[in-house]
């Protein structure tokens, strides 16, 4: 028998040249400046790639628990990734408050709003959307065959659509969780507080009263003795 490929057939050296490429440009585009360069870049995908690892882990002594659609969404796991490796390129090493106050070229293009990480994500999408990398998209997002004839096909049509819908629904998940990041922005910190709580308040809660409820039987069986 034949040994089965490890990739799927799409999954070409030329595509992995390309995706190799794509990280080179971004990873070159990182200014050096104090702490928002390339190894912080480097640090953070790590860390948002081993998150992922131990959200989607099955098996093992620890129960899995919800994941909240992100085991079943390849899409979302590929935007997690994506934004943690572009999430401060192009970073000036000078805090949106300060870029605001100078007056800054970039302050005055996004409007005094998530200055840096408004301009991270024009850079990460500018260089995205070149021809070279048509080929991580076509297969991401199918767009090579989506586009490859204008027939008036019903299920060719419903294909493109669907099609840019996965693509419009990537870059607003990146640009979500790019924008999350300006930790300075009240609005942000209150939207970030709110979805936590939405997600995790029950089973914060949960968790408290079980700890609550053995901290007081460990108590009374230490006072019986």
């Amino acid at each position: 028998r034949r040994p089965r490929p490890r990739w799927p057939s799409r999954i070409t050296p030329r595509l992995v040249s390309r995706l190799r490429q794509y990280v080179l440009v971004i990873c070159e585009n990182y200014r050096t400046v104090p702490y928002h360069d390339v190894e912080h870049a480097y640090h953070v995908f790590l860390s948002a790639n081993k998150l992922l690892d131990l959200l989607l882990r099955e098996g093992g002594r620890r129960r899995a628990g919800p994941t909240f659609g992100i085991k079943s969404d390849p899409l979302a796991q590929l935007a997690f990734l994506f934004s943690a490796l572009v999430h401060d390129v192009d970073h000036r090493g000078i805090s949106n408050r300060q870029l605001v106050l100078e007056s800054d070229d970039l302050a005055i293009l996004y409007n005094d709003q998530s200055v840096a990480e408004q301009r991270s994500l024009a850079v990460a999408f500018a260089v995205w959307m070149m021809p070279e990398y048509g080929v991580l998209r076509g297969v991401l997002f199918d767009e090579d065959a989506a586009l490859e004839e204008k027939k008036k096909d019903d299920d060719r049509n419903r294909n493109r659509n669907n099609n840019r819908e996965e693509h419009f629904k990537f870059r607003k998940l990146v640009i979500d969780l790019v924008l999350v990041t300006d930790i300075a922005s009240p609005e942000r910190t209150q939207i970030v507080k709110s979805k936590w709580k939405e997600a995790f308040g029950e089973v914060i809660l949960t968790a408290n009263l079980n700890q609550r409820k053995g901290t007081k039987r460990g108590g009374g069986s230490g006072g019986g003795g």
